[in-house]
């Protein structure tokens, strides 16, 4: 999807690409192998490939074995904040001024949290867009939760 909205951005002025991501797929829970792996990916194809990898641990009954946490939500939110900060890096060296962050809107409760999140939808709006239509100073490539940049 991210691939396909990039050429509709205008390189010359500062739009911006606000990818949902979570706090669950912060890199604590991962050998340092596969931390270093998703921290130096370079590449969208790099982070497709971690993806792979963690899909073939996973039927091969090794992901934990195998430095993976259990989740798979986790694994996904993990890997679009590692190609949000590829997909910036990338941007920036092509010399273009559009901003590219993910994000963690919080636990809301909604259909998917089953009612159960401690935000409101309208609160867990606030960090995405902020991050749409806000002051961030230009950053790009950076991980957000409540309003801040976070430690991914």
């Amino acid at each position: 999807m991210t691939q396909s909205i990039l050429p509709l951005l205008k390189p010359a002025t500062t739009s911006r690409l606000v990818n949902v991501s979570s706090m669950v797929g912060k890199l604590n829970k991962y050998s340092l192998e596969l931390t270093a792996a998703f921290r130096n990916a370079s590449s969208a194809s790099q982070v497709t490939s971690l993806m792979q990898a963690f899909q073939d641990s996973v039927e091969a009954r090794t992901h934990n074995k195998d430095g993976w946490p259990s989740s798979a939500y986790a694994v996904s939110k993990a890997g679009v904040t590692a190609v949000t900060k590829v997909i910036a890096a990338d941007l920036t060296k092509q010399g273009s001024k559009v901003l590219v962050n993910s994000c963690c809107p919080g636990y809301v409760r909604t259909d998917m949290t089953k009612g159960g999140g401690r935000k409101t939808p309208d609160q867990g709006a606030q960090t995405p867009v902020k991050l749409a239509l806000g002051d961030i100073e230009g950053r790009s490539g950076e991980f957000w939760e409540h309003g801040d940049v976070s430690q991914w």
